[in-house]
């Protein structure tokens, strides 16, 4: 009786147990915090320095306190949240008709062996085609509408989307599918609990980068062909020598890439937190 309330009193700090590692989290990341905006103001203190002492031309860049002061006031003219608003709709609009075509599509080529090697050359054909080479045909058919940037958002954004369906699909585990036929599973039940979780993770991958190069394509088409949104706010600013406002723009653009890439990546650990590849790794 007496060893075993020995070896239960004991069990808890001599067994080998560690102690918990999440102490010096919120410590660690703090110092993370800390260590980036130190770097951002370092880097924001020696661009004004620069533009200051005549380093770099005050004509074409801006300094940073005087980007602040025009973007301080696009925030209360009305002209910024429209321009957002056109190209965030460009943006959804665009990727939504990619996804729609090329998750089908791409499951569909990458489940037969055929398919996936004769349409791999088209595939890369085209894909190696830059979208912004397409400005000036559909400026011709379209004009400087939004409908012409959507037209370069959707065929842009298509390919990445479409590759990693088909080499989801394609890599999908013969295990499974033999289990599958085995236990006789249904089409239908056989594509939603078996083929789409697998290849959800290469999905995702593809729809992540599908995101950030719709918003590029449609900033340019914007930029480029006219279109209305953020890229055409920053070509009149241009034009008109309003230096401040156009750096102001591209502060906006590169903001909302931030904000959209870690979006979609927090969805993504989210919505596929089940999948192995997301769980995180044992402590060793």
């Amino acid at each position: 009786m007496t060893t075993v309330n020995t070896v239960t009193e004991a069990s808890p700090h001599t067994a080998g147990a560690a102690p918990p590692k999440t102490a010096g989290v919120p410590n660690r990341r703090a110092a993370l915090l800390g260590a980036r905006v130190l770097c951002v103001v370092l880097t924001l203190a020696v661009w004004q320095l620069l533009v200051v002492i005549g380093a770099l031309p005050d004509a074409a860049i801006a300094a940073p306190w005087d980007i602040g002061r025009a973007l301080g006031s696009t925030l209360t003219d009305g002209s910024l949240w429209s321009a957002v608003g056109d190209t965030a709709s460009t943006w959804a609009i665009g990727l939504g008709l990619s996804l729609a075509a090329a998750v089908p599509v791409g499951l569909l080529l990458g489940a037969s062996g055929l398919l996936y090697r004769f349409s791999r050359f088209s595939i890369d054909f085209l894909r190696s085609i830059p979208p912004i080479a397409l400005i000036p045909l559909v400026l011709l058919e379209y004009g400087a509408t939004t409908k012409m940037a959507l037209v370069l958002v959707v065929f842009g954004s298509l390919w990445p989307v479409l590759l990693q369906s088909m080499y989801g699909m394609h890599q999908l585990d013969p295990n499974l599918r033999d289990m599958a036929r085995t236990y006789g599973i249904g089409r239908w039940h056989y594509i939603c609990f078996v083929v789409l979780p697998s290849a959800s993770p290469f999905v995702a991958t593809g729809i992540r980068v599908a995101a950030t190069m719709s918003l590029l394509l449609a900033i340019a088409a914007q930029l480029i062909g006219g279109a209305p949104g953020l890229g055409a706010e920053m070509t009149r600013y241009e034009q008109g020598g309003d230096v401040p406002r156009m750096w102001a723009m591209v502060v906006v653009i590169g903001l909302l890439g931030i904000l959209l890439n870690r979006g979609l990546l927090a969805l993504e650990r989210r919505t596929l937190r089940w999948h192995s590849a997301y769980r995180p790794a044992a402590a060793g």
